[in-house]
């Protein structure tokens, strides 16, 4: 265990260490990156799939022409077999498709306005039939060798009729296809969405949350100045220069929801300072934090606001010596963090009213970042003091870096 009483405090240029800076931006942006690719079109990408099932119809085609025709006993070469469905599929490959997609893309398939939906597929259809058997037509037997030479009229109206089933069935298919693609990507867009605000939800319930708290910390750390002024003016005086490192470097960590630690135990020790100078022997610490949780991240400004309580309920109501005791641990996947003070008040003093702002605040805090992993309880002991502990899942700094460069990369 590595014990800590008082850590002296460098310039105010270090302020920037204390907390992971800029975290919730990259949350934010990769966000709004990811709510931007889902409503991009993504019609290319769906023909570029499709081109593969092209290809592979391409290449079986290849070989059961060659076998059925050398079966028929009218053997062609593999080159007329491979021209002749690179041609077939090449046409519904790089025209036809391309046709079909862009009116999915144009006419969604919206109840209200049926009609338009149908009518305008009916006519797709009979057009991309059209173009198809044109194409083959003016090909004739130099590609298609099954196809006998007829005139132009005669020929079309035989490709016709022998073409008209299987591309109404291919166009349904890619139609489908097409749908169920742009469904399943407006379902993907609004759940971005829905994340999207959920996340922003949950952020401003946090501003709020730490909105509340820094004037309650302002109010009362104003309160100790001023019952200093009148008594010692030179106390006062350094107290508020101390007080303004502390406005500072909690600013500093506005955009943070968490912090490490470390850094939350370096700013109670400025914080200490200030209450030291009101209350000067008064007041006794002890601090026992674990080496191996000295990493792990907690709600911001969660020491601070845990000693505060135990100073306003416990040393500031007794008329002699209060001790504040600040203990954390690892047990498990879980960070344990325990406050204990002398019991200052009547032994008989609602829960509710040892809470107040302060612990309120970081049990709403534990509930929106933690959800049922993160705990707050108080406990009034046997040998007189009051106790409050606060659990948190185990995350180390290093561990969430990474995690923020994984969804950078993703991104």
């Amino acid at each position: 265990m590595a014990k800590h009483q008082c850590i002296p405090w460098a310039a105010a240029s270090k302020t920037t260490n204390f907390f992971v800076r800029g975290e919730s931006k990259v949350l934010q942006m990769n966000a709004e990156l990811g709510f931007r690719r889902a409503e991009r079109p993504t019609w290319w990408r769906v023909w570029m799939g499709l081109l593969i099932l092209w290809a592979l119809f391409a290449a079986l085609g290849t070989c059961f022409n060659f076998q059925l025709d050398a079966v028929r006993g009218r053997p062609i070469s593999w080159f007329q077999s491979v021209r002749m469905n690179l041609v077939g599929y090449g046409i519904w490959a790089m025209v036809l498709t391309p046709l079909v997609l862009f009116l999915c893309a144009r006419v969604p398939p919206v109840r209200k306005h049926w009609y338009r939906f149908v009518s305008a597929h009916v006519v797709s259809m009979a057009a991309v039939l059209c173009i198809d058997v044109l194409i083959k037509t003016l090909c004739g037997g130099r590609v298609f060798t099954n196809l006998s030479p007829l005139p132009f009229a005669p020929q079309f109206r035989r490709i016709l009729f022998s073409e008209a089933e299987a591309d109404i069935q291919i166009y349904l298919m890619v139609a489908v296809i097409g749908y169920v693609v742009a469904y399943y990507n407006q379902l993907r867009s609004q759940e971005w969405h829905q994340s999207e605000l959920e996340t922003s939800l949950v952020r401003a319930k946090l501003q709020n949350l730490k909105m509340q708290l820094q004037p309650h910390f302002l109010f009362n750390a104003l309160h100790s100045v001023g019952a200093l002024v009148n008594t010692d003016p030179r106390a006062a005086q350094k107290m508020i220069c101390s007080l303004g490192d502390l406005l500072r470097i909690s600013l500093a960590g506005q955009d943070v929801p968490e912090a490490t630690l470390r850094s939350e135990l370096e700013f109670l020790e400025l914080y200490l300072d200030v209450q030291r100078v009101r209350f000067q022997d008064q007041l006794i610490t002890e601090i026992d934090i674990a080496a191996d949780v000295l990493d792990a991240r907690v709600p911001y400004l969660l020491l601070q606001s845990l000693v505060e309580n135990a100073i306003k309920h416990g040393v500031a109501r007794r008329s002699g010596c209060g001790k504040v005791e600040v203990f954390a641990s690892r047990e498990s996947d879980t960070v344990c963090v325990k406050v204990t003070n002398d019991n200052g008040v009547s032994h008989y003093e609602r829960e509710q009213d040892r809470l107040g702002i302060g612990l309120d605040n970081i049990r709403s805090r534990l509930r929106i970042l933690y959800g049922v992993q993160g705990r707050l309880s108080v406990h009034e002991l046997t040998n007189g003091k009051f106790e409050v502990v606060v659990r948190v899942p185990f995350r180390p700094e290093a561990l969430a870096e990474s995690e923020i460069k994984a969804i950078t990369s993703v991104a």
